[in-house]
């Protein structure tokens, strides 16, 4: 983000601590419980949010040099993503060709894969380069096997997005970027390195999940004892950067910019900033690191899988890795014991029959921005704004 946008934002938090207010929507948001448990709206959301609308997959820290790679499963769809000898990154389906065995688990570097059931190996340009003891048994095939499936990859300002159907992901990703793709590369996310990340599933449509980041709101009351001391729970700030949120949660340690003169103040090191991509990512900047969310859903509408992942600016040292390590520890712990509970609740509330419908607040605009967005792609009409 640059110094400037700093100074505006900051400028703006200042008028809205004098006035007692925030950055609003301009409706309040009915939102049905359909919206969340319908099954087959959860059916149109797999197809044109998951597979149509382009998904960020990997960091470029995921991959720092040819030949290192990074297994991904989205929903259902299990990837490969390869940096291949030309430096460029790809994005296979993680089957061979042969039998649809994953031939890579996990993240490292490799010179080929291997598929351990029959030894077929391929190179990193997804090409086969040899099925030993074979016999001649596939050249009938011509070259039915020859290659691994392969999907649309874009690598952008330090991102990764993978396409799993269609075509024209540059134009899609830049349209739901916007004006949030500059200030993401002002974050040199390439210049950091993966540090660790951690996995969950839970009992609960995901879009809850992503929900729990989309307002701070919730700060005072659920996390009095954690987060709140140190945050500003009002007022906040958000803008509609394309399809792109961008919603910041203000530090209390902002305090020391207001005695600084009006150009030399800065925001970042003093606050949360996330930009929630729809359907199920949010990326933040976080003082001095990089954290990155993918929430998916699992088997319909009731259950989601949550991916945390934390990249730190190089160079990782003893001391880089002891924040790094700590960070991890009290985001996670946060999230699980306080957040996720929430979202599992909520879910079991909604699916009683005995809750039909949420409102969300003008004071909770990215929350109200995110859900209309994902229904102008799935094409519904369940949701009603209320002026």
């Amino acid at each position: 983000m640059h110094a400037q946008q700093q100074i505006q934002l900051i400028a703006r938090f200042c008028e809205h601590l004098t006035d007692g207010s925030t950055d609003s929507a301009a409706w309040n948001l009915r939102v049905p419980a359909a919206h969340y448990i319908d099954q087959n709206q959860a059916l149109r959301e797999t197809d044109l949010l998951f597979q149509h609308r382009p998904l960020l997959v990997a960091l470029t820290p995921d991959l720092p040099a040819p030949g290192d790679y990074v297994t991904h499963e989205a929903g259902d769809t299990p990837l490969l993503l390869v940096r291949d000898d030309a430096g460029r990154a790809r994005a296979y389906i993680n089957a061979c060709r042969h039998r649809g065995v994953r031939i890579a688990e996990g993240r490292g570097h490799a010179r080929s894969f291997s598929c351990p059931f029959h030894a077929w190996n391929w190179r990193r340009d997804g090409t086969l380069a040899g099925r030993p003891n074979s016999n001649g048994g596939f050249d009938a095939a011509g070259g039915l096997c020859d290659r691994l499936w392969e999907r649309e990859c874009l690598e952008i300002a330090g991102m990764i997005f993978v396409l799993l159907e269609g075509g024209g992901l540059e134009q899609k990703v830049r349209s739901m970027l916007g004006d949030a793709l500059a200030d993401i590369e002002n974050y040199r996310i390439g210049n950091t390195v993966y540090f660790d990340s951690r996995v969950a599933e839970r009992n609960c449509n995901y879009k809850f999940i992503v929900d729990g980041f989309c307002e701070s709101y919730h700060i005072a009351a659920l996390h009095k004892d954690t987060l709140s001391p140190y945050y500003y729970n009002t007022p906040g700030l958000c803008d509609q950067l394309g399809e792109t949120v961008r919603m910041i949660g203000v530090r209390r340690s902002i305090d020391k910019e207001f005695s600084k003169p009006r150009q030399d103040r800065r925001l970042l090191q003093h606050g949360t900033t996330q930009y929630i991509m729809a359907p199920n990512v949010i990326l933040t900047y976080q003082v001095d690191h990089i954290q990155f969310w993918r929430i998916y859903p699992l088997n319909g509408a009731d259950r989601c899988r949550i991916e945390f992942s934390l990249y730190w600016p190089q160079p990782m040292d003893e001391a880089a890795e002891r924040k790094s390590r700590f960070n991890v520890d009290v985001i996670w712990k946060v999230l699980t014991e306080e957040d996720f509970p929430q979202s599992l609740a909520i879910h079991r509330n909604l699916v009683s029959g005995a809750v039909p419908e949420l409102i969300f607040g003008r004071n909770e605009p990215a929350l109200i921005h995110y859900h209309e967005i994902l229904e102008a792609v799935i094409g519904t009409d369940l949701l009603t704004r209320v002026n």
